[in-house]
């Protein structure tokens, strides 16, 4: 085989396995960009607690993405039957909330929403906003 029939062999190869890479990010949801901070098993790194004084709390999301829009965390749950209408449980809910607040405080990152996808790849966005920011820090307050 010669080197022309290589370079184009590994040429179309290398374009193939980026268009694979592109959908099977579409398809799960998480945003484009580089994944930074990972807590899943059998992955090449892992990730530290994420710890605020300031607030009071720590936890370890499952990976965080730095996009284009700010800091993502995401959060990966076995539950086959999310709530309907695009909802997300309460308790799966503050975590999210929880784990933008950390990445916020620690990384002095700007953090627009967090993702939790159930099984099935069911994507469910959670956004950070003013209110749900002011609700969390009640919350925390009260426990």
């Amino acid at each position: 085989m010669n080197i022309q029939v290589m370079a184009a062999t590994l040429v179309v190869l290398a374009i193939v396995l980026f268009l694979l890479a592109a959908r099977s990010g579409k398809k799960t949801g998480i945003p484009a960009g580089e994944v930074f901070y990972q807590d899943l098993p059998g992955q090449p790194f892992f990730g530290e607690p994420l710890r605020s004084d300031a607030l009071g709390i720590s936890g370890k999301p499952d990976c965080l993405v730095r996009g284009a829009d700010g800091t993502v965390p995401v959060e990966l749950k076995n539950s086959s039957r999310p709530p309907a209408r695009g909802g997300v449980y309460a308790n799966h809910m503050i975590q999210a909330l929880a784990y933008c607040a950390l990445v916020e405080d620690q990384m002095k990152v700007r953090v627009p929403y967090a993702l939790v996808i159930y099984a099935r790849q069911q994507v469910r966005k959670v956004e950070f906003t003013e209110e749900r920011r002011q609700w969390l820090l009640r919350t925390i307050r009260e426990v």
